[in-house]
């Protein structure tokens, strides 16, 4: 079985690929779902806030929830990412790592943009 991993170049899947390179890139997957989750909660959560308040104070809530998009679609990418290093892309599984970090970053400056902004 063949796969394209991405540039261009077609190689082999490596289904005997090292226990523990595996074993990272699924750590790594089951973190950024994680980080999802928590942060859809997160998201859900202000939602709610957001409609009890009939001012302009739930809608900061409903912008700040909005904004919770930004760290789950980089979750999202970085799943993505993960899943391809699983089925055998070499690039993929390099980076996936990388993209957890990213993932982590983003999701820090999320909440801190949203502790800072909620508590004005």
């Amino acid at each position: 079985m063949v796969r394209n991993s991405g540039s261009g170049s077609i190689k082999k899947i490596d289904y005997n690929a090292p226990v523990a390179e595996r074993d990272t890139i699924l750590a790594v997957l089951q973190s950024d779902i994680g980080i999802a989750a928590l942060i859809l909660v997160f998201a859900g959560f202000l939602l709610t806030k957001a409609e009890t308040y009939e001012t302009k104070r739930g809608d900061k809530y409903r912008v700040i929830a909005l904004l919770s998009l930004v760290p789950v679609l980089a979750c999202a990418a970085s799943i993505w990412i993960c899943m391809d290093g699983i089925e055998g892309s070499v690039w993929c599984a390099a980076h996936s790592l990388g993209s957890l970090k990213v993932v982590l970053v983003m999701a820090g400056i999320y909440a801190i943009i949203a502790t800072v902004w909620s508590a004005t």
